[in-house]
């Protein structure tokens, strides 16, 4: 299925790897123009190679806002035009709640929250001036169910959801849609890292923990960012233009909640 996205241009936080690059993938296959951003310059020029053409890596904090300024107009000087926005940060601290300080929060705060509202703020007037526009925002199915020793991630995932969700209905009408994706358990660096955390048990090493981690997915494995990226060209594609103001998980089934 044509999606109707090509010659559009994307810009993608944290996409260097991970569920960032399968977004960035995927829509870099429907022939949008990309710009990949991370920290890493060496995972950067990686990831830009291997999604080929005119594909290019912005090194960026987006914790930082004079990083994500700089981000933003590179990527538009490149681009032309920013028609599509993917907002993405790593993942903050794990750790019980008790053991989190008000920097940890701070920093989270900086790193997840805002970073992505202040993108969503340079996106969204120049694509309703347009017409068009997809604003993706990568949450975490711990927004919608709260994953043990992520309290950081819990909470401020969440709020991200109701930040996205009223700018969605303010331009609903402007032809931009504003949608969140919540992955859960996929075969990522990051989770890799944080799986011993998810089953509430440290001791176990990485691989150990993805493992334990895997069988609790009823689909009893990971996800892939294949199948991530995929959903994500969809929610940018013309045919998806009356999906907006969603939080749609993507988790193997392993949220509970039936909303």
């Amino acid at each position: 299925m044509d999606l109707g996205i090509k010659g559009e241009g994307a810009l993608i936080l944290a996409s260097s790897r991970g569920l960032g690059f399968g977004c960035a993938k995927a829509l870099a296959d429907e022939g949008v123009r990309v710009v990949l951003n991370g920290l890493s310059e060496e995972n950067g020029r990686k990831a830009a190679k291997a999604i080929g053409g005119d594909t290019i890596f912005v090194a960026a904090n987006v914790s930082k806002p004079e990083d994500r300024a700089r981000l933003w107009d590179e990527a538009s000087d490149h681009l032309g035009e920013i028609s599509i926005l993917v907002t993405n940060a790593y993942g903050p601290k794990a750790g019980k709640f008790v053991d989190r300080n008000n920097e940890d929060w701070r920093e989270a705060f900086e790193q997840t929250f805002v970073s992505a509202i202040d993108m969503a703020y340079r996106a969204a007037p120049p694509m309703v001036e347009r017409g068009w526009g997809r604003i993706i925002n990568i949450s975490s199915m711990s927004a919608k169910e709260p994953s043990t020793n992520t309290p950081l991630g819990n909470s401020l995932k969440a709020g991200l959801l109701g930040a996205f969700g009223t700018l969605a209905r303010e331009i609903a009408a402007k032809g931009v849609t504003v949608n969140s994706l919540l992955p859960g358990p996929f075969d990522t660096d990051l989770l890799r890292k944080y799986a011993k955390y998810m089953v509430n048990d440290e001791s176990l090493t990485d691989a150990e923990g993805v493992a334990k981690f895997a069988e609790t997915v009823p689909a009893k494995r990971l996800g892939t960012i294949e199948e991530f990226g995929a959903v994500c060209a969809f929610l940018c594609s013309r045919q998806a233009a009356y999906m907006t103001a969603q939080a749609i998980s993507v988790d193997g089934a392993v949220v509970r909640t039936m909303l």
